[in-house]
C-alpha cells in the first residue's frame, strides 16, 4: 500500500490538463526488439490500465486518457525490482499517446523518475489485442542478422471498410531493387514474415489478385533489424501502371466537365495504381508530378504526353474498361527518365541519410538511403535540369550536427548512368 500511495500521490503533482494531438505526424514501424539500440534504453513491460489521472476523452465509445495508472504484470526488461508494482504512464505532449481505461497494455518508454514512464512520441505502446507483430519480436530472435527482416499483418478491406478478421495464408512477393522476388505466406493470425533479407529497398507487388491488391509501402531493410509492414487487400474495378517510386497523384478527369476529377484509390510502391467503382463516363487519365519545380506541379495525360488534346479519351463501361484493358503507361513515352545515385563511400553509420533531388527553386524529390544498400531512385523530367545532394540525420542528436554534402548538378537524359555522391569527410 504504501508503494500504491506514493505513485498515487507523485502522479496528482502532474497537471491535470491532457492535450491530446491526434494531429501529431508520428510513425515508427519499428517494431520492439531487445537487440536494437533503440529499445535497449527503454522499459519494456505488460500492464492493466486501472485509472486515469488526467483529462479523459471519449473515443469511439471507449474512455481513453494521456496519463494513468497501471498495474504493471510482466516485465521484459528496463524496469527495476525495485520499482512499485503501480505505475504512471505519461502519454502527454508531444505526440500524445493515449491510453484506454480497463485494457492490458504493451508498455514501450523512458523511465522519466521512480515509478514514471514516457510512452509519448512514436514508442509503440500499444493495447496486447493489436500488439501481435512486437509480442514475436521482443526477444529478438527473429531480427537476427545476416540480413534484416519485413514482418507484418495482412487485413482485408471490402470497398473501403477495413475488415476485422486477418488475412490468413496469403501469399505476398516482395521485389529488391534488381528486381529478385521474394515470397512469404500469413499465417492464422495474419502475420507473413521474410527473414535474411539484404539491406537495401524493396516493395511488394500490388497485383495480388484479379479483383483486388495488396496495398502496402516501400521498406528500407537493415541488417539486424525487424521492420514493420501492414499489408492491406482491397478490391478494385480498374487499373493501370506507372514507374515504381514515382510520386503522383493519378486522376481520371471527366471530358464533359460536369463531375469533380476522380482520384484513384491508390498509386502503390510498384508503380501500380487503382480505382474503384468509377462512374460510367468518358474520361482523360491525369497524372500530376511536382518535378517542374513550379510549386502547383505539373500535368500529362495518358499515354504520356503534356498536351491534352492529344490524351487518349476512355470510355468507362460498368466500371471497367471495355474488353477488360488497364491503363498501363509506356516508359518509353513519358517524359520521365530515372536518376539512380550511389553513395561512395557509405559513410561512419553516425547518420540517416537522404538523397535529395532539388530544381531551381526547391527539393522536388527525396529518398532515404538505406545503410548496405545498393542506390537508390529518384525521377527527373526530361531534358530538366537539377542538382542531388545528401542530407544527413545524426543518429545521435546531442553528438552530431546536421550534415550536408556538395551537390552534383546534372540534366536529366534517358539511360542515365549512376550518379556517386561522396560522403562528406567531416561526416565520417
Amino acid at each position: 500500500m504504501r508503494f500504491l500511495r506514493a505513485v498515487i500521490v507523485a502522479a496528482l503533482v502532474f497537471p491535470f490538463s491532457v492535450s491530446f494531438a491526434f494531429c501529431c505526424s508520428c510513425s515508427n514501424s519499428t517494431p520492439i526488439q531487445k537487440t536494437s539500440e533503440r529499445y535497449q534504453e527503454r522499459a519494456v513491460f505488460t500492464a492493466h490500465i486501472v485509472q486515469s489521472i488526467g483529462g479523459v476523452s471519449n473515443w469511439d465509445g471507449k474512455r481513453v486518457s494521456g496519463r494513468v495508472l497501471a498495474v504493471v504484470h510482466e516485465r521484459h526488461w528496463g524496469v527495476p525490482w525495485y520499482w512499485p508494482k503501480v505505475v504512471v504512464l505519461d502519454g502527454s505532449y508531444p505526440c500524445d499517446t493515449v491510453m484506454e481505461i480497463g485494457e492490458e497494455y504493451l508498455v514501450s518508454g523512458f523511465r522519466e523518475r521512480y515509478g514514471v514512464v514516457a510512452v509519448n512520441g512514436c514508442s509503440r505502446t500499444q493495447p496486447m489485442k493489436t500488439a501481435q507483430v512486437d509480442l514475436r519480436t521482443l526477444d529478438g530472435s527473429h531480427c537476427a542478422t545476416p540480413g534484416g527482416t519485413v514482418i507484418g499483418r495482412i487485413s482485408r478491406a471490402n470497398d473501403g471498410v477495413l475488415e476485422k478478421s486477418p488475412g490468413t495464408n496469403v501469399a505476398v512477393n516482395f521485389l529488391d531493387q534488381r528486381g529478385k522476388s521474394y515470397t512469404a505466406h500469413s499465417d492464422g493470425d495474419g502475420i507473413y514474415e521474410l527473414r535474411r533479407l539484404a539491406p537495401g529497398t524493396y516493395i511488394a507487388e500490388s497485383l495480388a489478385g484479379q479483383d483486388y491488391y495488396a496495398s502496402s509501402r516501400e521498406v528500407g531493410v537493415e541488417d539486424g533489424i525487424c521492420t514493420e509492414v501492414p499489408i492491406v487487400l482491397r478490391n478494385y474495378s480498374l487499373r493501370g501502371r506507372l514507374l515504381p517510386g514515382l510520386v503522383a497523384t493519378v486522376n481520371l478527369v471527366d471530358v464533359s466537365g460536369q463531375t469533380p476529377g476522380i482520384r484513384s484509390e491508390s498509386l502503390e510502391p510498384d508503380g501500380r495504381f487503382y480505382f474503384r467503382a468509377v462512374p460510367d463516363g468518358e474520361y482523360v487519365l491525369a497524372v500530376k508530378t511536382w518535378l517542374e519545380d513550379t510549386g502547383t506541379g505539373r500535368d500529362f495525360y495518358y499515354p504520356g504526353t503534356y498536351d491534352r488534346q492529344k490524351a487518349a479519351r476512355l470510355r468507362i463501361v460498368d466500371h471497367v474498361l471495355p474488353g477488360g484493358g488497364t491503363l498501363d503507361f509506356d516508359a518509353k513515352q513519358l517524359p520521365i527518365d530515372p536518376i539512380p545515385v550511389r553513395l561512395d563511400p557509405p559513410g561512419s553509420g553516425r547518420f540517416f541519410w537522404r538523397v535529395q533531388l532539388v530544381g531551381p527553386k526547391s527539393i522536388v524529390g527525396e529518398k532515404t538511403w538505406v545503410d548496405g544498400g545498393p542506390s537508390v531512385l529518384l525521377y527527373g523530367e526530361r531534358g530538366g535540369s537539377y542538382r542531388v545532394r545528401l542530407y544527413g540525420f545524426p543518429k545521435e542528436p546531442p553528438k552530431f550536427n546536421d550534415c550536408t554534402s556538395e551537390t552534383t548538378n546534372f540534366v536529366v537524359r534517358p539511360g542515365m548512368a549512376t550518379i556517386h555522391i561522396a560522403v562528406p569527410a567531416n561526416c565520417n
